[in-house]
């Protein structure tokens, strides 16, 4: 009898370590917040597996700790995969995150792949588990069919935008496709103006709805927006409740700034 405790004891301390830590696939992880994300996610014990164009960066960006077998690096551009080796990449996956953006150099913004982010969120929804959940950072000039009305002068700015910087019509065709599809679980994180911050000081307010001008509202730190998302893959009430939205993540005000 007391053997069979003992053993029923340590299975249900397997259960509980297993569910109190997940396997996620991460792209864009050399990214500025990327990094932040996967960081976060490998010191809360979980395991993370990513495709980066070099290892060493990465491994730069994380001081170059040793994760053990908690971390699985793919060196290779995300598009050059096949559906065969996403499926393979992704598999066992609680969630998906991206943080894939272009980057900010003549090349990155005007050259190819000009769909670099729509692509790859195409691809690995077919490839990822079935019920895994889908997770993309946007930004909050992405456009959510409950936000209020912009005004004339935004819409202007956003369709000058659509047209002529190629990254911001690929961050709303992403947004777009995942809004036309519920047929898997996602969310998109809409933050503000980003700006760069060593560690998460956990200070952010969430919004179901963009709010405020476009333009010269409250920033919030990178490390809070990948703060947000990891709670996202940790909470399951947190998850339930965005599930299919994009919550808009902003700096969170004090008093007297919400005065002004």
């Amino acid at each position: 009898m007391k053997n069979l405790l003992f053993h029923l004891l340590i299975l249900v301390s397997h259960c509980i370590s297993l569910a109190m830590s997940s396997k996620v696939f991460v792209v864009g992880a050399t990214g500025a917040t990327g990094k932040h994300v996967v960081r976060m996610l490998l010191n809360e014990g979980n395991s993370v597996v990513t495709v980066v164009r070099s290892k060493d960066t990465l491994m730069g960006l994380l001081d170059d700790q040793d994760y053990g077998d908690r971390l699985e690096v793919k060196e290779s551009a995300i598009l050059d995969l096949t559906h065969d080796d996403l499926v393979s990449l992704t598999k066992d996956c609680f969630a998906i995150v991206s943080c894939l953006g272009h980057n900010l150099t003549f090349k990155g913004i005007w050259g190819k792949p000009r769909q670099l982010v729509t692509d790859t969120v195409k691809r690995l929804t077919k490839a990822m588990p079935e019920n895994a959940l889908f997770l993309l950072m946007g930004s909050d000039g992405v456009a959510h069919p409950i936000d209020p009305k912009r005004t004339l002068g935004e819409r202007i700015v956003i369709f000058l935008l659509r047209y002529l910087i190629p990254p911001h019509a690929d961050n709303e065709m992403a947004a777009d496709y995942l809004y036309n599809d519920r047929s898997f679980n996602w969310i998109v994180v809409r933050p503000t103006d980003l700006v760069d911050e060593e560690t998460a000081s956990k200070n952010y307010d969430i919004f179901d709805k963009s709010e405020g001008s476009l333009f010269g509202g409250p920033v919030v730190s990178r490390a809070n927006v990948a703060h947000f998302m990891v709670e996202l893959i940790k909470d399951d009430k947190m998850r339930e409740q965005y599930k299919h939205q994009m919550p808009v993540i902003k700096h969170k005000l004090a008093p007297e700034e919400k005065e002004l």
